[in-house]
């Protein structure tokens, strides 16, 4: 104890430089849009953000949870049909590979940390990055019970980025239109969403 601070204090101190001991829930949103990922067909998507406030003068911490559901694209099926036909071996010719739908759904679960390019209370754009956690389940019948069926059922991490702008006509209501890219191995998704927020407590002020 006498050669240095407590790990508490440390804790507090580390804490109090990234602002992280000023947070509290800010704000709540809900917003839906359309999301285009790879190898599947474009979904709807719903999604729900809490912002927790400014760590950092016009940094902010927001938390987000997502869901969509969708099947992979004909193509992709088609190209894994015919993978499977040129490694059968079939003497006979009579074997048939019958196609079918493989539904797909996801649920994102992300944390990320937003910069307001202006200080306007009226119209802010904004843009962030961060890391989110994807919850992935596929099924049908051409996979099911196969290691392709589990490949796919999976849950990854990957990172996102994100670009949009709010429009506050009210002091507790917000709209919000953005645009985020996500992408994780062997997986990418670009998002279009809007929404409304809703700003708990007085207006909220940016230090600095």
């Amino acid at each position: 104890m006498l050669l240095g601070p407590p790990p508490r204090a440390r804790a507090q101190g580390i804490f109090e430089k990234l602002g992280l001991d000023r947070l509290e829930l800010a704000s709540l949103g809900l917003s839906a849009g359309r999301i285009d990922p790879t190898q599947v067909e474009p979904a709807t998507v719903f999604a729900i953000t809490a912002d927790y406030g400014d760590i950092a003068p016009r940094w902010r911490l927001v938390f987000g949870a997502s869901y969509w559901e969708s099947r992979m694209s004909d193509d992709a099926v088609n190209r894994f049909l015919d993978t499977l036909r040129a490694n059968i071996i079939d003497p006979a010719g009579d074997d048939t590979l019958k196609a079918s739908r493989i539904p797909l759904y996801d649920v994102t679960l992300s944390l990320g940390i937003n910069y307001s390019t202006s200080r306007s209370t009226l119209v802010r754009p904004y843009a962030g990055v961060g890391v989110a956690a994807h919850v992935i389940n596929a099924e049908g019948k051409l996979i099911k019970g196969t290691f392709v069926e589990r490949s796919l059922d999976d849950i990854a991490a990957g990172f996102f980025t994100v670009g949009g702008f709010e429009f506050r006509p009210i002091p507790q209501i917000v709209f919000v239109g953005e645009a985020r890219a996500d992408l994780l191995s062997g997986f990418r998704s670009l998002q279009l969403r809007v929404g409304a927020t809703y700003v708990l407590g007085p207006p909220r002020r940016t230090p600095g």
